[in-house]
């Protein structure tokens, strides 16, 4: 895995299975690869232009709807036990990879 993607997502190490942990990061890695944009922008751009003056950057926003998706498959987990189970690997790396096409829209 890349130094880059894994400075982007540190919630990678929540993903158990190592091959869905690496094609999760490999997918960021092409992405910005592709993309005009840098780590480094991810990091200031804002998430959305529709609000103006926003502070919130588009990687603070990603890393918070990971976090919320791994707290709400927890959530279910508990609750739903093993009628509803959540697999919290699919879980988290789907949430990280929520909006990498963003990358290549800019």
């Amino acid at each position: 895995m890349n130094q880059e993607v894994l400075n982007l997502w540190p919630e990678l190490d929540w993903i158990q299975v190592q091959q869905l942990r690496e094609a999760t990061a490999k997918t960021w890695e092409l992405a910005l690869e592709r993309s005009p944009l840098t780590a480094e922008d991810l990091n200031t751009i804002p998430f959305t232009l529709l609000v103006p003056d926003l502070q919130v950057s588009f990687m603070a926003h990603k890393r918070c709807v990971v976090h919320v998706a791994r707290d709400a498959g927890n959530k279910m987990n508990e609750f739903f036990e093993d009628d509803l189970p959540v697999d919290m690997d699919v879980c988290i790396s789907g949430a990280i990879l929520a909006d990498v096409g963003k990358l290549l829209e800019y």
